[in-house]
């Protein structure tokens, strides 16, 4: 028997030239030899026409296809090309056909035949013109009651027609779930499906989406239809609520059965829903599966039951739909008692906090902010967990801790205040927004103590927590966060109308104003500082705040706009009145830097006048420009340039103490910039370097596959590589491709060099303990780096 492969000839539209397109798969697109015209080959399966492509999955391809024959729009399922050799993929492929072909239901895709082309397994089915539910779920975030039970109502039906034909889907998520032209449900892809026996079934593979998988699949255990309800459970927490069940961060399987005990009950994620339609979620999403419904008919019961109660009492309005910015659902009765007694305790305890609401994801509900009057009326809204664990004293607690932070910054207390902000973001107890703003708080508290490189890792930590926490790119939040670390005047300015203006006017301002675009930053400080508060609101202190910048602003815009002085008097004189401004300064970063750079500037003209008897002061001269000089060191540091801040501290003259102190600086920077140069040498293996690199702006890449001078190319599966400069990348994600690309062991020398560059891109980045630990274990080994980095520790001491 001839096993050779058929030859398949194919010839160019253009030219006719003939062409041999037998290892080609269906629908690709080839240029002729001859001419180099394009010509799709391999496009007519049977009676159906290819015309594009649809739709990729994970071990399939769909095409929009027509039917040339009874000449209708169907659409085709091909193996792709990793799996059409493949007998065993195969075998379930063609066993997807047959058993979808078993079920004839309105909400199930048809499928009208089977066949097979060059080599190639296909399916021809009803074509789906319609979004699928991940798409919905994308464009409208949480989907409303009323709009999601009527479709729920359709996917049983579907799921149900597949028990009765002896089968379980076990892929059940939205994007499975598809929409035809009217609207109604189609469920597809039955590729993971299996035949029941005695109800029950085992695989032998876990190919289903994690978020929605059942617990009993992930050990390997039997499923039954209840797998499939769990599912849709699952699949409906997220349409309703507007987020999976856990993050996307959780990969491994034990971590996700972890997961899985662990889900918050939906009522917790979205309190505006009723609670017949979270006890229908909650009840199909149990663990166990004799503890979820006990038949689609029973499921059937408590959806009606949630539906009637949405036409009863009206559907509540999801707080994370588009259309939902400003308004806020009153009616439920059990947030309702939870806001009593979160006032009461509140006020006994003499708390600035008023309100404390049980809410999800949303751009302006954060909190009421406090404008006009101001009345008693006027209260605040901090975000904290509720639902049936909804515990008065935590959100007493975290109240104090909002309150606590804002004292601190009253009192000039920067540092302490980001610390306290940086832990409410992280803590599971304050929900998303406020733990987002908690965040943009903790970068103001970092720009008001004037520590840039503060800033910078105050903003890299907001932009992973939105990234993780899912806030949406297109809200007030996300685009304030990509506006806050992109490196340009904010210019395009929104939010005004915001709930939390004040807190985004903040913003705004400082990143404005330590640019030095005060003319971008004065008006903004203006707005706050007019912006009425109630005396009792926790962001009160951002009136006061703005008007210390702008007192700051006019005292040093009338010395500005005096003329340079003329002769050695004038200039005497004109240090005396900086010397008296920075005094009198009441915010530290950006003002006093610019004041100091008119001193700088000021020394050096001096030194023009021709004055022999009264020379100006060398020293003071020197600290000026060891200061200017830091400053743009540390700058240059928070964006990797470690190269540049090393030669920034080179090209200042020094003496007595400052010495040690920009040797430091110079020997920390270029043995962390000689650790960026040999990354950039790395040779990568061709098929890349499998591992998550971590963008500033919060996206996670899954594969390195190249450097080169000034950043490395990155990509994820089915997508563009793309390049991302140093400065683009997280510094924790460049030190573990550090740790990737060498073995940093002690035994040889080139291992203690490759440490010793560890331990200053640590520090720099910082991360003082872990540099320290290596530090110590480098200096058992290595007298010479032992003597360094004792002097490196002396300086460290004496420097700002």
């Amino acid at each position: 028997m001839d096993d050779t492969p058929e030859k398949h000839i194919a010839h160019c539209s253009s030219c006719g030239c003939k062409m041999d397109i037998s290892p080609m798969g269906p629908y690709t697109n080839v240029v002729c030899p001859g001419c180099g015209s394009h010509t799709r080959v391999k496009c007519e399966l049977g009676q159906y026409l290819l015309l594009g492509r649809h739709a990729a999955g994970g071990m399939s391809m769909v095409f929009k296809a027509s039917d040339v024959t009874l000449d209708r729009e169907v659409a085709i399922k091909i193996l792709n090309e990793d799996y059409s050799q493949d007998e065993k993929r195969m075998q379930q492929f063609e066993h997807e056909a047959k058993i979808t072909a078993a079920i004839s239901h309105p909400h199930v895709v048809r499928v009208f035949t089977v066949g097979k082309a060059y080599g190639h397994f296909y399916i021809a089915m009803e074509m789906v013109s319609g979004e699928n539910l991940e798409q919905r779920i994308s464009r409208e975030n949480a989907i409303g009651e009323d709009v999601m039970l009527p479709l729920a109502a359709e996917i049983i039906a579907g799921l149900q027609a597949a028990k009765h034909a002896g089968l379980i889907h076990r892929d059940v998520k939205p994007g499975n779930i598809l929409f035809d032209a009217q609207g109604h449900v189609k469920i597809v892809d039955f590729g993971l499906a299996l035949v029941t026996q005695g109800g029950k079934a085992r695989a032998t593979e876990i190919w289903a989406t994690p978020y929605y998988v059942p617990p009993e699949a992930l050990v390997g255990g039997e499923e039954d239809f209840r797998s499939d309800i769990y599912a849709l459970g699952a699949t409906l927490y997220h349409a309703l609520s507007g987020y999976p069940p856990f993050p996307d961060t959780i990969k491994s399987t034990r971590a996700v059965a972890k997961a899985k005990e662990d889900i918050p009950p939906l009522a917790e994620v979205a309190p505006w829903l009723k609670p017949e339609t979270c006890y229908l979620v909650d009840k199909a999403m149990a663990l166990r599966p004799e503890d979820r419904f006990s038949s689609y008919a029973v499921m059937g019961e408590a959806l009606r039951a949630a539906f009637k109660a949405t036409e009863g009492a009206g559907a509540s309005e999801p707080i994370r739909s588009r259309e939902r910015a400003h308004r806020r659902a009153q009616s439920k009765h059990v947030r309702l008692g939870l806001l009593i007694i979160a006032v009461l305790t509140l006020v006994l305890l003499g708390s600035i906090i008023g309100l404390l609401f049980i809410n999800q994801q949303g751009d302006d509900i954060v909190a009421h902010a406090y404008s006009g009057k101001g009345g008693e009326g006027d209260q605040a809204a901090i975000v904290l967990s509720g639902g049936a664990d909804y515990d008065p004293e935590v959100a007493v607690m975290i109240a104090k801790q909002f309150r606590r932070a804002h004292e601190m910054i009253k009192e000039k207390q920067y540092s302490e205040a980001r610390e306290v902000l940086t832990r409410l973001m992280h803590d599971d107890h304050v929900k998303e927004p406020t733990s987002s703003w908690a965040g943009v708080e903790a970068v103001i508290a970092a720009w008001l103590g004037g520590n840039s490189g503060d800033a910078s890792e105050a903003i890299s930590s907001l932009r992973q927590h939105m990234a993780s926490h899912e806030v949406p790119a297109e809200g007030i939040l996300g685009r304030l966060g990509e506006q806050l670390q992109a490196p340009k005047v904010i210019r395009d300015v929104g939010g005004e109308k915001n709930t939390m203006a004040a807190v985004y006017l903040m913003a705004v301002a400082l990143k404005n104003w330590e640019m030095g675009a005060w003319d971008a930053a004065v008006p903004l400080f203006e707005k706050i500082q007019k912006n009425h508060l109630a005396h009792n609101s926790p962001w009160r202190v951002y009136p006061d705040l703005a008007q210390r910048y702008l007192s700051d602003f006019k005292k040093m815009e009338s010395i500005a706009e005096m003329a340079d002085p003329v002769d050695l008097v004038e200039a005497k004189q004109r240090l005396v009145d900086y010397k008296k401004l920075l005094r009198t300064l009441e915010t530290q970063g950006r003002s006093r830097f610019r004041v100091r750079v008119w001193q700088l500037r000021l020394h050096r003209r001096m030194k023009g006048f021709q004055v022999p008897q009264d020379k100006v002061d060398e020293k003071v001269d020197e600290a000026l420009d060891y200061e200017v000089a830091l400053r743009k060191f540390r700058e240059l540091v928070a964006v990797s340039k470690y190269a540049e801040a090393a030669a920034a501290m080179k090209s200042v003259e020094v003496s007595g103490g400052q010495k040690e102190g920009r040797h430091m600086w110079v020997y920390l920077a270029e043995t962390a910039s000689a650790l960026i140069e040999g990354l950039e040498k790395v040779v990568i293996p061709r098929e890349g370097l499998a591992m998550p690199i971590r963008a500033m702006d919060g996206q996670v890449y899954q594969r390195v596959v190249r450097a080169q001078k000034g950043g490395i190319h990155v990509k994820n599966p089915r997508e563009d590589q793309r390049f991302l400069p140093w400065s683009a990348i997280q510094p924790d994600s460049v030190f573990v491709l550090f740790q990737k690309a060498y073995q940093l062991r002690l035994s040889n020398q080139e291992g203690q060099r490759r440490i010793e560059q560890a331990v200053c891109y640590l520090w720099l980045i910082g991360k003082e303990d872990r540099a320290e630990r290596a530090a110590s274990k480098l200096a058992e080994v290595n007298l010479d780096f032992r003597l360094r980095w004792q002097n490196i520790m002396k300086a460290q001491h004496k420097s700002p």
